[in-house]
């Protein structure tokens, strides 16, 4: 993307280092369960993939994108309640989507709340159709005890270089995504092993700033507490809750609930290709 475009009042800009506060005014209007990056975290991994609106009065909308070998990620996308309905996130998206292309990118990718019918029907008309769904669940110490013992002979480990294609075709994710995460100090990737060796019975990515774990996939309710278990030793004593986003397992989204974990953000992930210029 070009590092500035202009489009009536609007202006789309690269980031700087001192568009922290706006960009985390902005953020507030996600929903989501997690503040605001601080500004280590915003200077060391968010500001240089970062794309600010200007309008008359100021920021107004920003957009965080990432590119997954040849697969365009939209992590972000917020306008201000001020400046919807002109149209504004089209042109946003429409300026991304030539970003994309221009780094070699055939398809894009961008999860978007259940609920939210103008963003759905906006990215509808640009070709993006639901993939999976997640639910983020905030899950508790006390709920992960109602859950089956983990089974015998599972360790959590580190994942490593070798283990990102095997965990991606295991859990389809989105390939380079493991990758692309691994290279950032906010994401720790973990995965299960059997003692007995073969196949992966679940992976997280924790991530520890926001205490939300995202993939999350177990293969069974007991393996999922292996995980669960672990990611509270890492974010020590004082966290009683983490958020856990569970994404196409009715089972272990109900066993939660059942627990009486609550639903904190319900999401489509949505893919499709590029569109024309």
């Amino acid at each position: 993307m070009k590092d500035e475009v202009r489009h009536g009042p609007w202006r789309l800009r690269a980031a700087r280092v001192d568009d922290l506060a706006a960009f985390s005014r902005l953020f507030m209007a996600l929903g989501v369960d997690e503040p605001p990056p601080d500004r280590a975290l915003w200077e060391r991994e968010l500001a240089a993939r970062t794309w600010m609106v200007d309008g008359p009065g100021g920021v107004v909308g920003y957009t965080t994108t990432d590119v997954l070998g040849a697969l365009g990620y939209v992590q972000q996308l917020v306008v201000d309640a001020s400046a919807r309905r002109r149209g504004l996130g089209r042109w946003v998206m429409r300026q991304v989507a030539e970003g994309f292309r221009a780094r070699g990118c055939r398809e894009w990718t961008l999860n978007v709340k259940r609920d939210n019918a103008a963003a759905l029907a906006l990215y509808a008309s640009l070709g993006l159709r639901p993939s999976r769904q997640a639910v983020n669940l905030r899950v508790t110490r006390r709920q992960v005890e109602t859950l089956p013992p983990a089974p015998s002979g599972v360790a959590v480990v580190p994942a490593v270089e070798a283990d990102w294609p095997v965990l991606t075709e295991a859990f389809g994710l989105l390939p380079g995504k493991l990758a692309r995460f691994a290279t950032l100090a906010s994401h720790r990737l973990l995965r299960l092993s059997r003692a007995s060796g073969g196949g992966v019975p679940g992976m997280m990515d924790v991530r520890t700033p926001a205490a939300v774990l995202f993939p999350f996939f177990a293969a069974s309710a007991g393996h999922a507490r292996a995980l669960l278990e672990h990611a509270f030793a890492l974010l020590g004593d004082a966290r009683d809750g983490v958020g856990v986003v569970v994404t196409d397992d009715a089972a272990l989204e109900q066993r939660l609930r059942e627990a009486g974990a609550v639903a904190r953000l319900e999401t489509f992930e949505l893919r499709g290709p590029l569109p024309e210029p």
